[in-house]
């Protein structure tokens, strides 16, 4: 068993996502467990859970904002989850429409307003925007339509007549952006309870509201001090981004060391058994490179100086090189395109070919979550869901029941733009061609399997230059998922996002 000790930020979200019978909604608002949710099953309130076994007081756990734009999955009617539209969208002029075309609420008051207004009005409910007003927000439309919860219509008079009434209310007679939205649940206000004054701020609060030793807490796993303004939009981020840096700047100037990013990162990775260095090699004979062939000693075993030492290697040289793919790989697009049928289902996630036939009737997510996918690439839609891992935990061998990875996407995958170059034989890029793009003018980097052109995102990055550039022309997809949630860069992509990242294609 390995302890880690020192301060701790409790940062992992609230529990709005975990609608189960013994869960902190069951336990706390029952009736809100029944609704669907736009959480994934992280926010499982798991620093209540924690942090309530060291007697941490916690406060409103029957409080939880809901939206009423969360949109409805056509592929997953069904799911407790649903996908959040933007309200970016009613603030360019998007219309609440009920089912009789009429709009029932004004779309720029509080998100409990317009959800009261739909316990009063009749459903289904759209969220419906003229294509010129869209014009400000054309790539999230493009977004929400590419996961098919928004279509478009030639006229509004053809979505009156789908939706089997006259006319359209407030909405001009031009093309314009649906999607169908219902109530949910969004941003939960209770939580822990921390300090939010001189020296206490950030700190997590016994019963007592005595703080508790190297305790902090920040985000939607805290209890917010607020009440209505909870539901205005964006204030669920402002507060999570303040209560971050309050959390923050507290742990950092507790009485115990500050640890280095980087370092923290890496004690996160799986970490080898043994590490030997250049001098050691030489005592025992060997010469440089035979060091690389001997184990390497775990990182809580090493001192001062090999720890630093190591740091500086994996700065300069990035990660090891992972090990070279035995089975089967370049697996084209046109090939996983035949496999389409329920008897013989392959489908594309994060780069990997996988066959789910065997899988289909035993998936947690139900059959059509994966059957509306076969013989597509399905990452997109995946990585909203699901946490990095989840496939891969679930391989078994070809013969057994569940998702068996056939091999990497090669050859069929998507075209490399022009002066991308550097096609490896076997299907994709080389790492070699991406260590090239490395200049803040010219920045590449390689997650899951995929290179990406960050040279414009790195300039609106919000974590902001630094980060990227620490990784330009490599892979980063560790420290990546350590900080990001699935779907970050997938749905920040160009062209709905002309200055985001850029799609370059596999690497091999």
């Amino acid at each position: 068993t390995r302890a880690l000790s020192g301060s701790v930020v409790m940062a992992v979200g609230g529990y709005a996502g975990d609608l189960s019978a013994k869960s902190v909604l069951a336990k706390h608002a029952p009736r809100l467990a029944k609704m669907p949710t736009t959480n994934d099953e992280r926010s499982s309130g798991d620093a209540i859970t924690l942090c309530s076994a060291v007697g941490a007081a916690v406060e409103n756990l029957d409080k939880v904002e809901l939206t009423p734009c969360a949109a409805v999955m056509p592929n997953a009617p069904d799911s407790d989850f649903k996908l959040v539209v933007s309200d970016a969208i009613c603030g360019a002029g998007g219309r609440l429409l009920d089912a009789r075309g009429k709009r029932f609420t004004d779309e720029m008051a509080t998100a409990q307003l317009r959800v009261e207004a739909m316990g009063r009005a009749k459903g289904p409910f759209r969220l419906v925007i003229g294509e010129s007003q869209a014009a400000s927000v054309q790539w999230l439309c493009d977004f929400y339509m590419d996961r098919k919860v928004m279509k478009k219509y030639n006229s509004s008079s053809a979505l009156a007549k789908e939706m089997k009434v006259e006319k359209l209310d407030g909405v001009g007679s031009e093309a314009v952006y649906a999607a169908t939205v219902m109530p949910a649940l969004y941003s939960c206000a209770g939580g822990l309870v921390t300090g939010w004054q001189d020296a206490d701020a950030g700190k997590v609060l016994a019963e007592a509201k005595k703080p508790i030793d190297g305790l902090f807490a920040a985000g939607e796993a805290t209890a917010a001090p607020f009440g209505k303004l909870r539901s205005v939009t964006g204030i669920p981020l402002l507060y999570s981004i303040y209560s971050g840096r309050m959390a923050g700047r507290a742990a950092a100037g507790s009485d115990k060391p500050a640890a280095d990013l980087r370092e923290l990162i890496i004690s996160c990775m799986t970490a080898p058994s043994k590490v030997v260095m250049d001098d050691d090699a030489k005592k025992e004979g060997g010469d440089a490179g035979d060091a690389e062939k001997k184990e390497e000693k775990p990182l809580e075993e090493m001192s001062q100086e090999e720890l630093i030492a190591k740091i500086k290697d994996l700065q300069a040289n990035g990660p090891p090189a992972a090990a070279a793919d035995s089975g089967p790989s370049g697996i084209s697009m046109d090939e996983v395109k035949k496999h389409s049928t329920k008897e013989d289902a392959w489908i594309v996630v994060n780069g990997d070919v996988v066959d789910v036939t065997t899988w289909i009737p035993i998936h947690p997510g139900d059959e059509q979550a994966i059957v509306a996918y076969l013989g597509q690439d399905a990452s997109d839609e995946w990585n909203m869901i699901h946490k990095p891992g989840t496939l891969e935990k679930n391989y078994v061998p070809e013969g057994g029941k569940g998702p068996v990875l056939k091999g990497k996407l090669g050859s069929g995958a998507p075209a490399v733009a022009a002066g991308g170059g550097g096609a490896a034989a076997g299907g994709g890029l080389t790492m070699d061609e991406v260590a090239k793009h490395n200049t803040e003018s010219d920045l590449w980097i390689v997650l899951h399997g995929r290179a990406y052109d960050v040279t414009k995102w790195t300039q609106v990055h919000p974590g902001g230059v630094a980060p990227i550039m620490a990784f330009a022309g490599k892979d980063c997809t560790d420290e990546w998922v350590c900080i990001h949630k699935p779907g970050t860069v997938e749905k920040n992509l160009a062209p709905g996002n002309p200055s985001g990242p850029v799609d370059k294609g596999p690497v091999s």
